[in-house]
């Protein structure tokens, strides 16, 4: 059942939906959370059936903020649908014109569930500041997809450094399967070390940037991102994973299988299929809490991605001769003159002695000869 409220209020859009209760009892009242979609007018026919068919999983309130023209007269137009319209959940579609566009926050707030955690999806241009956007600070989840912007990879990058606690992003999610295979693949023997990760895919694949981070911190190895042949596809295309043994490598051309292959084991076709919007969405409705596994990879894995080992270790070894070579010699200098004051002391007390026992022999023999020569002189002198 679709029913349209023209130029309407949120007061009248809530008198509504509890007439459509009363009358039709066919609402579900076992809604988990309220999901806010926030995309342009024209534009949100895709989400809002993404959203059905994730509300079976999870049942919800869906408001849909379609943002019209901004040089309209302001104006409010709601559509509410309900039963087979909206699968497990009830959808209130307000379209905002004129001056309401930038007013959002103001409409969809008297209409969210009562004590129910509320999701925030931006399919797709999102705010650069997801965290501190008007409707963004009413969610306790914020869900946005950097594959459907203009520049994905630089909306990765931007994602990165305005990250807060809550935040995630569809490009994470389409790599669920990936991770998974490539866990399970690392489980079977032989248990050895990966020293190198290579990801390959489309040039403006958010999800193979993240891929290589995840890896790459997950096995605390160098990670490289590579671009794939055009003819492979968009999205990511291989992995391989570099072992003594033998690399692991799971492909996966234009299509649905992958190939697995690893040393000393036979080729395996693996069920790799592209995730649909519906699957990444219900994956994500599954937690409302901070995905702190996204957050490590958005922050400290991409700056990995294909760093360069070599220039640091070299800009750590220039460095360290300029500030270490100082210390040491004037720690050396200091050393020798604390060790050579108390240890001249000592030392003359043995040269001393030495001198004066060599003093005496030559004394006595001096003194003997002197005898000799008087003694002599006398028998000399006598004779």
């Amino acid at each position: 059942m679709i029913i349209d409220l023209p130029s309407t209020t949120s007061a009248k859009i809530n008198r509504a939906m509890l007439d459509l209760r009363e009358q039709g009892g066919s609402v579900a009242l076992s809604r988990v959370l309220t999901l806010v979609i926030v995309t342009e007018d024209g534009q949100s026919e895709d989400p809002i059936a993404a959203a059905n068919a994730a509300s079976f999983e999870h049942p919800c309130r869906v408001i849909v903020v379609a943002r019209g023209a901004k040089r309209a007269s302001p104006r409010l137009d709601a559509q509410l649908r309900v039963g087979g319209d909206a699968g497990a959940s009830e959808v209130i579609v307000l379209r905002l014109y004129g001056s309401l566009v930038d007013h959002g926050a103001s409409v969809v707030t008297p209409l969210l569930l009562a004590d129910s955690p509320v999701v925030v999806w931006w399919p797709g241009e999102a705010p650069d500041l997801p965290a501190e956007d008007p409707i963004g600070i009413l969610g306790d989840r914020r869900i946005t997809d950097a594959n459907s912007s203009k520049r994905p990879i630089a909306q990765l990058a931007k994602r990165r450094d305005t990250y807060r606690p809550g935040d995630t992003d569809i490009a994470w999610t389409r790599i669920t399967r990936w991770r998974g295979l490539l866990a399970s693949a690392m489980d079977q023997p032989p248990h050895e070390k990966v020293t190198e990760v290579t990801v390959s895919g489309s040039a403006d694949s958010p999800s193979t940037d993240l891929l290589a981070a995840w890896l790459g911190l997950a096995l605390r190895c160098s990670a490289k991102r590579v671009k794939a042949p055009t003819k492979a596809g968009f999205g990511v295309h291989s992995v391989t994973l570099q072992r003594r043994g033998g690399p692991i490598t799971l492909v996966r051309p234009e299509g649905t299988t992958a190939q697995l292959t690893m040393a000393n084991q036979p080729e395996r076709a693996i069920s790799l299929p592209r995730r649909t919007l519906q699957e990444c969405l219900s994956e994500e409705l599954r937690r409302l809490d901070a995905d702190e596994v996204y957050a490590e990879v958005l922050t400290k894995g991409l700056p990995l991605v294909n760093a360069s080992a070599p220039a640091r270790s070299t800009t750590r070894t220039t460095t360290a001769p300029k500030a270490s070579p100082a210390k040491p010699a004037r720690t050396a200098r200091s050393r020798k003159t604390a060790v050579a004051t108390p240890t001249d002391k000592p030392a003359d007390a043995p040269a001393r002695a030495t001198r004066r026992r060599r003093t005496a022999p030559t004394g006595a023999t001096e003194g003997a000869g002197t005898a000799a020569t008087t003694e002599g002189a006398g028998t000399a002198a006598h004779s």
